[in-house]
């Protein structure tokens, strides 16, 4: 074998490797955009908690990035709370995971916890910018939602329902997240402007299709939350 020949086959050789890397190289996480916080506390501690909130919604509102944070109260069980967040770029959400504010948050609020918090950031799946201004009686929806098998199949199900209830009378908002560290793990943030309004999307023909197709990929229950805004 002569040098040109040893070369061609050396060449080849890199090819094929480089090749077979590609085709075996996991995809690369998406990037988390928004994020979603799951606190519960004890009863007596609601009002401590309330005002450690509205105090970090009021910060967080100044940050470079931010693009919306929301205060959630869930309906019935007023103990436990949620923050919603949608950031501008993946960049400015991590600098303000590491930031004064968020840490200040969890020290204020780590004695009044019954359980850790629960800090889910989100990358976008069905996600679209909204310019609606959500009415003092709107209703945040917050579903978290895990698949198993046919999971791939999930975020085109997310922008067709997404879809369809963005031209529903009364929405605000209706996105689809994925968690970029379990990507069988999505987030549906809803905001309607009432409560008829949520009523009327629930009973929506493509809202039936869409919890019907979703139920055999379930890996666990339908977890919807429904929350007012802190004022």
């Amino acid at each position: 074998m002569n040098v040109f020949t040893r070369a061609s086959a050396s060449l080849s050789l890199v090819a094929i490797a480089a090749a077979a890397a590609a085709q075996t190289a996991p995809a690369q996480a998406p990037a988390a955009t928004a994020r979603v916080v799951y606190l519960e506390v004890a009863p007596a501690d609601v009002n401590r908690a309330i005002a450690a909130l509205k105090t970090y919604r009021q910060s967080t509102q100044k940050t470079a990035g931010v693009t919306s944070v929301a205060v959630l109260q869930q309906i019935g069980r007023p103990n436990l709370f949620a923050i919603e967040e949608h950031w501008s770029d993946a960049a400015s959400l991590q600098a303000h995971l590491a930031s004064a504010d968020v840490r200040r948050l969890r020290d204020d609020l780590q004695s009044a916890l019954l359980a850790p918090i629960d800090d889910r950031p989100l990358a976008p799946v069905a996600v679209q910018p909204s310019t609606r201004v959500a009415s003092d009686q709107a209703i945040y929806v917050l579903t978290h939602a895990d698949a198993g098998a046919g999971r791939e199949m999930v975020p085109g199900m997310l922008q067709e329902i997404a879809a369809a209830a963005r031209r529903e009378n009364g929405n605000v908002l209706f996105d689809g997240t994925v968690q970029p560290n379990r990507t069988n793990h999505f987030t549906v943030m809803e905001v309607w402007n009432d409560q008829k309004a949520f009523e009327a999307h629930q009973a929506a023909e493509h809202t039936r299709k869409f919890r019907a197709a979703f139920a055999p990929l379930s890996g666990a229950l339908y977890d919807e939350r429904i929350y007012k805004a802190l004022n």
